[in-house]
């Protein structure tokens, strides 16, 4: 990982695959109205905060990167929405989720790669953004709102998920929105805050696909016209089964 302190305790991050960057990325790549004035929001998406999607510089390999800031959950984020303690730089979220990224990239797990990140520490605080190319691919809850998919659409996403299980991947937030298919039907899984690389064991794997199940349910509830139905659900499950490995 390469580290670039920059004024008022700002530190950029790049993967060390991106190194050709080190003379093109600047702070200004983390804020939306630099990019705003250069005509090169592409749009953006809005859920509990907004994510940005960006027209990358000229000369770069990707058309587009996503941009994100870091905002806190739950109960806390009433006393402070983007600020987490600082302790050390390798602890903070950005850095944490750069870092499994690149992993994954290199394991050839299908996720988005990694650009750049920026930590600005002020005191015992940080704040935190993130720079990840874009996929050409659509939420699958959106997806499931307009038509039905396939059994084996669902089989193929049970056995994606089990490829990174089976390279001891949690998925901290896995939920029907943070997995996305493309036009060749590949599965994708995005957002990995928090996530990390743990021992495998059946014991977080069945949890992981709990969690899953629990989100299709609440989709389903906040949506009764969803596409979703159980026998979905087993078919993602005789995916998943299928392909992960015995502990």
């Amino acid at each position: 990982m390469l580290q670039i302190p920059i004024s008022n305790g700002q530190v950029l991050l790049l993967p060390s695959e991106n190194e050709s960057m080190l003379s093109r990325v600047c702070e200004d790549w983390f804020d939306p109205d630099y990019w705003l004035a250069k005509n090169s929001i592409a749009g953006q998406s809005r859920g509990r905060n907004t994510t940005w999607f960006i027209k990358a510089p000229e000369k770069l390999d990707k058309a587009f990167w996503v941009l994100r800031h870091y905002y806190r959950g739950g109960l806390v984020a009433k006393v402070s929405s983007d600020k987490y303690i600082y302790s050390g730089l390798e602890n903070t979220r950005c850095y944490q989720e750069l870092e499994i990224l690149q992993e994954m990239v290199r394991l050839k797990l299908p996720v988005p790669k990694p650009v750049a990140a920026r930590v600005i520490r002020s005191g015992l605080f940080y704040q935190a953004d993130l720079l990840m190319e874009k996929l050409s691919a659509n939420d699958l809850v959106m997806k499931l709102q307009v038509a039905a998919i396939g059994k084996d659409s669902w089989q193929r996403i049970g056995r994606t998920i089990a490829t990174f299980h089976n390279q001891g991947i949690y998925h901290a937030d896995l939920n029907a929105h943070n997995i996305m298919i493309d036009e060749a039907e590949k599965v994708w899984l995005i957002d990995f805050d928090r996530c990390e690389k743990r021992a495998i064991a059946s014991s977080w794997q069945l949890n992981n696909i709990e969690r899953l199940e629990r989100s299709f349910n609440k989709e389903k509830g906040l949506h009764p016209s969803l596409h979703f139905e159980q026998s979905d659900w087993q078919s993602l499950k005789s995916g998943y089964m299928s392909a992960i490995r015995g502990n």
